[in-house]
């Protein structure tokens, strides 16, 4: 599969005119509509209306990538568009992000495989000024979308878990004391910690959510009145006391894309990787879009 299967002429806005980054979103969204593809307008509209951060990736000066799951449409679909002059969005301490390149992909969510594909293998495409320049030069929606570079760029072939996973990930064991595992937390700046028996088997999680309602409620419950520390009895804690037994887990030889789709609906940003229930690896959230959108 090529860029250019995705890329089509009546999906194609040269110029956009709107200076600003909703108002260029709304052009590319009506677009796809014009085209047939959308089937509920409407709720498009509104998944877009939603603003989350994570929809919205501003590559540099080069371009912004703006993507949706929704039911809305049946299939993928990517609009693009290119401005005249830098489309810009405001970011907080009167800072800014500009670009003149604007895209638009949608797809339902069980379409979570390609859909990670194509986010991906734009943004590696988007990364080489030459390849932003060449776009930039299209003077119409029917030239761009016949773009010699958009023909010639392949996917990638698919990554599993294993290509991201860090390797060796640091553990904890059940018995150990609660505030020795929350010290090793705070030293190594992670945010969770499998927790693993003798046999490196993952008997459960402890991350900074279940630690801190645990001492918050301890403290609340045991605390001296205004008084700060650790409550009465904390340091005899141990991880198993707090820990999340149940923990999802994927298997290092899934697909990348079906791991992430997993813990976008499960709404985890973090699991273990286990191979015949041994713990070979952890993987995050950061790790995903850091290797999609980072290279």
């Amino acid at each position: 599969m090529r860029l250019a299967d995705v890329v089509s002429a009546d999906r194609a806005v040269v110029p956009l005119e709107s200076a600003t980054l909703p108002g260029a979103a709304a052009e590319l969204m009506l677009r796809l509509v014009a085209s047939g593809v959308v089937s509920d307008p409407d709720k498009l509209r509104q998944r877009m209306a939603e603003e989350r951060p994570e929809d919205i990736v501003a590559m540099g000066d080069r371009a912004f990538l703006l993507h949706y799951r929704t039911d809305a449409v049946s299939d993928l679909y990517v609009a693009i568009g290119t401005a005249p002059v830098p489309i810009c969005r405001q970011l907080g301490d009167g800072e800014s992000q500009c670009a003149r390149v604007l895209l638009l992909v949608v797809a339902p969510p069980r379409l979570a495989t390609r859909y990670l594909q194509v986010v991906g293998a734009f943004a590696r495409f988007l990364s080489a000024p030459e390849r932003v320049e060449a776009v930039l030069a299209q003077p119409s929606p029917a030239s761009l979308a016949a773009l010699a570079g958009l023909r010639e760029y392949e996917l990638p072939e698919q990554l599993t878990v294993r290509d991201l996973m860090t390797e060796r990930p640091l553990t904890v064991g059940p018995d150990e004391a609660l505030r020795d595992a929350a010290l090793r937390m705070v030293r190594s700046g992670l945010r969770s910690l499998p927790v693993v028996d003798e046999g490196r088997r993952v008997i459960g999680l402890l991350s900074e959510q279940e630690l801190m309602r645990h001492l918050v409620s301890s403290y609340l419950l045991g605390g001296p009145a205004g008084t700060t520390g650790t409550p009465a009895g904390a340091a005899r804690r141990s991880v198993r006391d707090v820990m999340t037994r149940q923990v999802l887990c994927v298997a290092p030889e899934q697909p990348l894309a079906e791991a992430a789709s997993i813990m976008i609906n499960k709404d985890v940003d973090r699991v273990p990787v286990v191979r015949e229930g041994e713990l070979v690896g952890f993987l995050t959230r950061g790790d995903i879009v850091r290797k999609l959108i980072g290279s």
